[in-house]
């Protein structure tokens, strides 16, 4: 019997590794700003662990919108001095978490209803370019006479419907 190989975990690559502790450096650094963002961008955290799609956009376009609802919290607590307790009042307001969590919402908007939308215009797009094709048929038709088309009908292959 062959022995076993043990599947080792994939390393993470070194700009990786780097980007990732220079985050966290600048998380220690900037600690209030750090308990603020973590508050007011839970749903865009949520978003992105929920999101079991391929193309993982979910995280992404609610991330987004909710990054724009939490930037006039993140700018009032810089005006105020930027200290922790600033950040935990600012968190406290329900004007703060309402701001930041309805732009998530409105992200979540995007991400459900945009795909149905680009879609019933696209097939609107294809039915009339599907009518204009008729038009051509039918003025082809008229133009090199019956003949020309039912020879042409009979020579396509019919799909069953």
């Amino acid at each position: 019997m062959a022995p076993v190989k043990k599947s080792q975990p994939k390393k993470m690559p070194f700009s990786v590794r780097v980007s990732i502790f220079c985050l966290m450096v600048l998380a220690v650094i900037y600690f209030p700003t750090t308990v603020l963002f973590c508050g007011c961008m839970l749903p865009a955290f949520v978003a992105a662990l929920v999101d079991n799609k391929a193309d993982k956009t979910a995280g992404m376009t609610v991330g987004a919108l909710n990054l724009a609802g939490t930037v006039p919290a993140w700018l009032e607590l810089w005006q105020m001095g930027g200290q922790i307790e600033h950040a935990v009042a600012l968190l406290l307001q329900p004007r703060t978490l309402l701001l930041a969590y309805a732009a998530a919402a409105f992200g979540w908007v995007i991400y459900l209803q945009v795909p149905n939308m680009v879609s019933g215009v696209l097939v609107k797009r294809g039915q009339k370019r599907l009518l204009e094709i008729e038009k051509r048929q039918q003025e082809l038709a008229r133009k090199w006479g019956p003949q020309i088309a039912a020879d042409v009908q009979q020579a396509a292959p019919r799909k069953e419907t």
